[in-house]
């Protein structure tokens, strides 16, 4: 009955790679056996296998994304990340008792994204306006030169210490970008650990 029961819990592990799939399901089987658990018994701690597949595959994704080291492409990960927020959001919505706070996350993701949007869309505009005068302060500074060299000097002056400003600020908006985007996946993840993990299962029935 225990092979039975996991061989419906893979049927719904699709999402996760072959050799890590069996490794996960061999180390359950194991441990069930091991605990002499009946059937009964299984499902009381685990749930259904659709449940316990979702539990796994979120708990899987959650440690992939934390274990992801440089090597790792950028759109590798983010596709991970992808498939833990929508798995994380589905198995919310699945719950009864969980769907306020499924509600909530939803709201809270459409309100970070547009504000984070809203933030990155205004830091951007900046840059490239800073950027644009810059260069635009640095031409005319140089057909100023013709009429006046201090006034050129002063426009020459200022469109480099513009562009300056861009070049040193554009990293560290970067590195804002990221971290901002970085606090998101957390709290994410944060929920689905909380609420959705293997060690939840019974909770969010």
């Amino acid at each position: 009955m225990i092979k039975e029961y996991l061989t419906a819990v893979r049927s719904y592990l699709s999402d996760i790679p072959a050799d890590e799939r069996e490794e996960l399901l061999q180390f359950y089987e194991e441990q069930m056996l091991d605990a002499g658990y009946t059937m009964e018994e299984v499902k009381e701690k685990y749930g259904s296998p659709k449940q316990f597949a979702r539990s796994l595959k979120i708990e899987y994704f959650i440690e992939s994304d934390e274990v992801a080291d440089e090597d790792m492409p950028t759109s590798k990960r983010t596709k991970n990340r992808v498939t833990l927020i929508w798995l994380i959001v589905l198995g919310l919505f699945a719950s009864p008792i969980l769907i306020p706070v499924a509600i909530g996350l939803v709201l809270a993701l459409i309100g970070a994204f547009i504000g984070f949007l809203a933030i990155i869309f205004g830091i951007y505009v900046g840059i490239i306006g800073t950027l644009a005068g810059g260069l635009f302060a640095f031409v005319n500074g140089i057909i100023l030169l013709w009429q006046s060299v201090p006034t050129g000097l002063l426009f020459i002056g200022g469109g480099l210490l513009l562009t300056g400003l861009v070049v040193f600020f554009a990293p560290i908006v970067w590195r804002l970008t990221r971290w901002l985007f970085e606090m998101l996946v957390q709290f994410v993840k944060w929920i689905g650990h909380r609420y959705l993990g293997k060690n939840h299962v019974k909770e969010a029935q």
